[in-house]
């Protein structure tokens, strides 16, 4: 059952009718607040920080010094391809600093509607190519949202190239069907306060460029589960993309990729980034998860 913390958010949200949040985005063309995308003065004050461009895009290391103690964490932001990174994603990093040690990448990749999911893609892998060869413990891969689709991403294409595959993939309210053609998000459309359909739909065309909703680089649920790593999800049956982690269980499991599927009664869209009871749960699953393999 949710807790009253996470209750009264559900309501702040249906009240605020943060559904159109990503809808007002799309028409300004927004990409959030500049301020957030950096990393916060709190977090400097406690941790190396060394900024980074590639590609003339802001890449962030955190406490990288580590790297030849430890594996990487690199992380992938959510936002529906559209926003950048924002506080709480900062808050979430600092948590997996603290929780495991571990030095994280954090890099503000390219976005909607400049560019689609070929220059993404390409960002993405070619950082995570770059990882492997600097952190000699390995790369675990941490996606939220449509990070989430850009970890799974990459990480299916280590297998077609034959190179280091992450060590763990950490998946959450993972964003990995954008075909709409599934009927389970029709009935999570109204429990959800937070996504919209045709707003998610507009945004995953312009992700898509040319290229088909269907075609794996796109939807990476219709990819290849072959060969890797176990991944970890966590989700909530109140999220319109709760339907795209019931897709991806059904994909491990003819692969037999090991999995473990987290999911929370009741909870919405990005429930782990919020400061709230469940999200404080998920947050030590997620560092017990990493420090598992450490």
């Amino acid at each position: 059952m949710p807790s009253i913390v996470s209750s009264l958010s559900y309501q702040y949200k249906v009240f605020t009718n943060a559904k159109n949040d990503l809808k007002k985005q799309l028409a300004s063309g927004g990409h959030g607040n500049p301020e957030d995308m950096a990393p916060p003065k709190a977090l400097e004050k406690h941790h190396q920080i060394q900024a980074d461009v590639r590609s003339e895009r802001p890449v962030y290391y955190l406490d990288f010094e580590k790297a030849e103690e430890k594996p990487c964490i690199l992380f992938f932001h959510g936002g529906s391809f559209l926003t950048g990174l924002s506080g709480k994603h900062w808050r979430f990093i600092r948590r997996l600093l603290f929780g495991t040690g571990c030095p994280a990448v954090v890099p503000d990749y390219p976005l909607i509607p400049e560019h689609t999911h070929r220059y993404i893609l390409s960002f993405c892998a070619e950082l995570y190519q770059d990882l492997i060869t600097k952190c000699p413990h390995g790369v675990i891969l941490v996606g939220d949202d449509a990070g989430a689709s850009l970890a799974m991403v990459v990480a299916q294409q280590t297998i077609r190239q034959n190179i280091p595959s992450p060590s763990q993939l950490l998946l959450l309210s993972p964003y990995l069907d954008f075909s709409g053609n599934n009927p389970i998000k029709n009935v999570l459309a109204h429990r959800d306060p937070v996504l919209e359909l045709s707003a998610c739909k507009e945004a995953a065309l312009l992700y898509a460029g040319s290229r088909s909703l269907n075609d794996p680089l796109v939807s990476p649920v219709f990819g290849s589960m072959q060969g890797l790593p176990k991944i970890t999800v966590w989700t909530g049956d109140n999220d319109i993309l709760y339907a795209d982690s019931l897709l991806l269980k059904e994909a491990l499991q003819r692969a037999h990729t090991p999995y473990h599927i987290y999911t929370y009664p009741g909870m919405v869209h990005g429930w782990m980034l919020e400061r709230i009871p469940e999200g404080r749960k998920a947050l030590r699953q997620i560092v017990l998860t990493i420090r598992e393999y450490l």
